[in-house]
C-alpha cells in the first residue's frame, strides 16, 4: 500500500455507504464524484450522513485490491453554521425553509429580525402564525449558544454530536468557557466519551501527566465499565489498565495511585474492600439495600395471620379453584409465620403469579384491599401482574413520583410486592426500598434464570445467593395439557438443554430455515463464500418472518379500529438479538413497517427511519416530556402536564403534525399523550415492530417471533434465549437455522456480575 506522509483535506457530497463493520466502526463509502473513501467514524451511522456535503481530513493510498482511496482520520459535515443552527437546533425550521431565509437575508439581518421583528418572517412560504411562535420562543432559549458550533467544530466535534449538546447544556449560561475549563464536562453526552473531551482538553492545552486529566479518565472508564458491564465494583487492575487503555500510559502505577487517593477523598468514587472500588452512587445504593435486609431480618416477626394455617390452605384452594404445591404452600406459610420480607423465585411457568395472589389474599385477612400494592417496572408488566392477583398496581417510577410530590417519607401501603424483580437494578431498587416503611410486609417476586437488569447490579441474584430474606424457589412446571411447550422448552434451554423443539405443540412453532449440510459446507468453503451463503440464507429467514407476521395483520387493523391500542401494541413482537445486519433490529423494523403500516399519509423521514401515522413506537430514554391524558387530547385542551417517560414504554404515533413539527403518541397502558419535536425523535424514540431481547425484559406479548442464525452467534445464549422465549404469552415462533438453535441451546451463560454487595459479603 502506497501513502503520503501530509494528511489533506478532501470534500464532497456523501453519495452511499459501501460497508460498515458494527463492532470496530470501519466505513468504506463513496462519493458523489466516484471517490472512493475508508476509515472509522464512531459518532453515528455513517448511512444516517449520506446526501450530506462532508469534510475529510486524511492521506491518499493505493489499495491492492481496491485501487486509489482516501484513508480519513477525520469526517465531518460541511454546514454553514448558522444554516445548522436554524436546521438542528431552532424548532420550526426545517432545510427548505432555512434555505429560504438565507437567500432572503444574510445572516445578520436574519439575527437582527429574529431578535426584534419576527413577524416579517411571515412573508416567508412556509411560516404562519403557530410555526412563527415556536421558531422565535426556540430562538430565544438557544441563541446563546450560537458560537458553540463554531468553537466544537474546530477540534473536529460533528454537527451531530453538537446538536446533543445543544441539547444536554442548551440551559447553561457561559457554556464555551465553561467547556474551556473544563472539556471533560463532555463526556455526560452519549456519543462523546473521555476520548473526544480529551483530544479538546489536549488541544486546549491540558497536560499529557495532569492529575486533573488522569482524574476525569479515571471517573469515566469506572462509570463506563459499570454501565456497559452491569457490573457496580471494579478490580483496581482493572481500573488501572482501562486507565492504560484510554490515556495511551503503560503502568503509571504511582501516578495512578494519587490520583485514585484524591478521588476517593472526594468521595466520587468509594473503596468496597481492599482493592475494589465503585462509583459512589452505586456504593451507597447497594450498601443500603444491604443495610435494609439486615434491619427487616432482626425485626422480631409478626404474629402469625390466622390460626390453623392447613384448614386455612383447605378452604382458600376452594376458592382458588386449584391446589397449591407444597413449594407455594412454603411461600404461604413464610408471610403467615410472620415474615416481613419474602423473596418468591421461579422459572417461567412455575407458579409464581399463582403463589402472589395466594399470599396477598392471606395477607387481606387483616388489612384492608387497599392497603396492599403491586408495583413492576414497565406498564405491561404492572398490568399483568394486576390481571393475575386481582389487587391494584402501578409501575414503579409512577409510585416514586407520587412520593417525590408528597411530603410523606414512606409509601403508605401496608404491603407491597414488587414483580419482574430480576429487571431492577441497584439505583432503582433502592429507591424502591428507601419508601418501604418499616413494618411493611415486602415481597419480591422474581426468575433468576432471566437477564439481569438493564443497568448496573445484581439484586435478585444478590439476595437469593446471600439469603438476605427467606428464600421461596418455585421449581414445579404447570401445564394445562402436553401440547403446551413453552415453560418447558425455556426451561430446558435455561439449564444448557437442546429441547424437543421440532415436535407439534400448541404453543411453540420452529420454522426451519435451514443452511443444507451447515458444518460440512463451512469445512470446505473460504470465509468470504460461508458469509454470502449465510446473508442468503438470512434473506430467506427475513422472508419467512414477513409470512409469518402477515397472518396477524387483520388483527391488529381490527385492534387499531376499535382503539384497543394496547393489545394491538402487544399482539404480535419480533425479537432480536443484534440490531444491525439483515435480521438485526434496524432491517427488521423498517421491512415489518411496510407489512404492517399502509398509511398514506404523509411521514417524517428522521436518521434512522420513517415515521408514519399509527406506527408501532418504544421510549428509548429516561426524559419529562409535555403530556396529557386522552380525555385531555380529545377536548383539544392547551394545558399540558411534566411526565417522566421511561425507556421501554410502547407506544402508537396518532398524529403527525407538521405545522408544529412534532410526532404525538398515545402511551395506552399509562394514559398519556405525549408531544414528540420531529428533531427529537431519533433521540428518544424508535419503531417497535422489532426489539433486542434486551428491550423486551418485564414485558409479555401475546405472539413472540426470535429469528435465529449463526450471524448472531456473538450473542447467543442461554439466559438470553430463554429471556426472549418467555416474553410470548400464547404462542412463540423461532425461524432460522436448526444447527444455530441447537448451538445456543448449549451455551450456558455463566457470567456473574461484579457488585457492591458480593464484595461486601464475600
Amino acid at each position: 500500500m502506497d501513502t503520503n506522509t501530509k494528511e489533506v483535506n478532501l470534500t464532497g457530497t456523501l453519495q452511499k455507504v459501501l460497508y460498515q463493520n458494527e463492532e470496530n466502526k470501519y466505513c468504506i463509502a463513496v462519493l458523489s464524484n466516484g471517490q472512493k473513501i475508508c476509515g472509522v467514524y464512531f459518532d453515528t451511522n455513517l448511512k444516517m450522513l449520506e446526501g450530506e456535503e462532508i469534510l475529510l481530513t486524511g492521506l491518499w493510498e493505493t489499495h491492492k485490491k481496491y485501487g486509489v482511496q482516501f484513508a480519513f482520520t477525520s469526517l465531518v459535515i460541511k454546514e454553514a453554521e448558522i444554516f445548522f443552527f436554524l436546521t438542528k437546533i431552532v424548532k420550526g425550521i426545517g432545510k427548505k425553509v432555512a434555505k429560504e431565509l438565507l437567500k432572503k437575508y444574510d445572516e445578520d439581518e436574519l439575527c437582527e429580525i429574529l431578535d426584534n421583528r419576527p413577524s416579517v418572517l411571515l412573508e416567508v412560504q412556509g411560516i404562519k402564525d403557530k410555526k412563527l411562535t415556536q421558531i422565535v420562543t426556540s430562538w430565544n432559549k438557544f441563541k446563546h449558544l450560537r458560537e458553540l458550533g463554531s468553537f466544537l467544530g474546530q477540534y473536529g466535534v460533528t454537527s451531530n454530536l453538537i446538536n446533543k449538546i445543544y441539547q444536554e447544556f442548551g440551559e447553561v449560561e457561559n457554556l464555551i468557557e465553561k467547556i474551556q475549563e473544563n472539556p471533560y464536562l463532555l463526556i455526560r453526552i452519549k456519543g462523546i466519551g473521555f476520548k473526544k473531551a480529551d483530544e479538546i482538553g489536549r488541544a486546549l492545552g491540558i497536560e499529557e501527566h495532569s492529575t486533573f486529566r488522569v482524574g476525569a479518565c479515571m471517573s469515566f472508564v469506572l462509570k463506563d465499565y459499570c454501565d456497559n458491564n452491569g457490573n457496580s465494583s471494579i478490580s483496581k487492575d482493572k481500573l488501572y489498565s482501562l486507565c492504560d487503555d484510554n490515556l495511551n500510559f503503560n503502568n503509571q502505577f504511582e501516578l495512578y495511585e494519587k490520583v485514585l487517593i484524591q478521588i476517593l477523598s472526594t468521595k466520587d468514587i468509594h473503596q468496597t474492600t481492599e482493592n475494589r472500588y465503585a462509583p459512589s452512587m452505586l456504593w451507597n445504593a447497594e450498601k443500603r439495600i444491604l443495610e435494609f435486609f439486615q434491619t427487616r431480618a432482626k425485626a422480631n416477626p409478626n404474629r402469625p395471620i390466622v390460626a390453623g394455617f392447613q384448614n386455612y390452605i383447605t378452604k382458600k384452594e376452594a376458592t382458588l379453584g386449584f391446589t397449591l404445591s407444597e413449594e407455594q404452600k412454603k411461600a404461604v406459610e413464610l408471610i403467615n409465620d410472620g415474615a416481613n420480607t419474602v423473596l418468591l423465585v421461579g422459572y417461567a411457568g412455575t407458579g409464581k403469579s399463582t403463589s402472589s395472589r395466594a399470599i396477598l389474599e392471606l395477607i387481606e385477612e387483616t388489612i384492608s384491599f387497599n392497603d396492599i400494592k403491586c408495583m413492576a417496572l414497565s406498564g405491561i408488566a404492572s398490568q399483568r401482574i394486576s390481571d393475575t392477583t386481582g389487587y391494584e398496581s402501578a409501575t414503579i417510577q409512577s409510585e416514586l413520583i407520587k412520593m417525590q410530590n408528597s411530603d410523606k417519607d414512606y409509601f403508605s401501603y401496608k404491603a407491597i410486592l414488587v414483580d419482574e424483580a430480576s429487571m431492577i437494578n441497584s439505583v432503582t431498587f433502592y429507591q424502591v426500598i428507601s419508601k418501604v416503611h418499616p413494618d411493611c410486609i415486602f415481597i419480591i417476586v422474581g426468575d433468576d434464570g432471566q437477564l439481569p437488569a438493564i443497568g448496573a447490579g445484581d439484586i435478585l441474584a444478590d439476595a437469593i445467593k446471600f439469603k438476605l430474606a427467606p428464600v421461596c424457589k418455585l421449581t414445579k412446571i404447570y401445564r394445562h395439557n402436553e401440547l403446551q411447550a413453552i415453560a418447558t422448552i425455556a426451561n430446558e434451554i435455561r439449564k444448557g438443554e437442546v429441547p424437543e423443539y421440532d415436535k407439534t405443540y400448541e404453543d411453540f412453532k420452529f420454522l426451519d430455515v435451514s443452511i443444507p449440510s451447515y458444518y460440512a459446507q463451512k469445512a470446505i468453503l473460504t470465509d468470504y463464500e460461508m458469509n454470502m451463503l449465510r446473508n442468503d440464507n438470512n434473506t430467506k429467514i427475513l422472508h419467512t418472518i414477513i409470512n409469518t407476521a402477515s397472518h396477524y395483520l387483520k388483527d391488529t387493523y381490527s385492534y387499531i379500529k376499535e382503539k384497543e391500542i394496547s393489545k394491538a401494541l402487544t399482539l404480535f413482537q419480533v425479537i432480536t438479538p443484534i440490531k444491525s445486519g439483515t435480521l438485526g433490529v434496524e432491517n427488521l423494523n423498517m421491512n415489518l413497517q411496510k407489512l404492517f403500516n399502509s398509511t398514506k399519509g404523509q411521514a417524517y423521514k428522521s436518521k434512522t427511519y420513517e415515521y408514519k401515522l399509527t406506527d408501532k413506537v418504544i421510549h428509548i430514554k429516561n426524559e419529562n416530556m409535555k403530556a396529557q391524558s386522552m380525555n385531555e387530547y380529545k377536548k383539544g385542551s392547551i394545558d399540558f402536564v411534566e411526565k417522566r417517560i421511561f425507556n421501554g414504554q410502547l407506544g402508537m404515533i396518532i398524529k403527525l403534525d407538521f405545522e408544529i413539527n412534532k410526532a404525538i403518541i398515545l402511551y395506552p397502558n399509562d394514559d398519556m399523550v405525549v408531544f414528540y419535536d420531529f428533531d427529537m425523535l431519533d433521540n428518544l424514540i424508535s419503531l417497535a415492530y422489532c426489539l433486542t431481547i434486551h428491550k423486551t425484559q418485564g414485558m409479555e406479548y401475546d405472539t413472540a417471533l426470535i429469528p435465529m442464525t449463526f450471524s448472531h452467534y456473538i450473542m447467543h445464549n442461554t439466559k438470553l434465549l430463554y429471556t426472549a422465549i418467555t416474553r410470548a404469552k400464547n404462542m412463540c415462533f423461532v425461524v432460522g437455522e436448526k444447527e444455530a438453535f441447537e448451538s445456543a441451546c448449549k451455551k450456558i451463560e455463566i457470567t456473574q456480575r461484579e457488585t457492591v454487595i458480593n464484595d461486601i459479603m464475600s
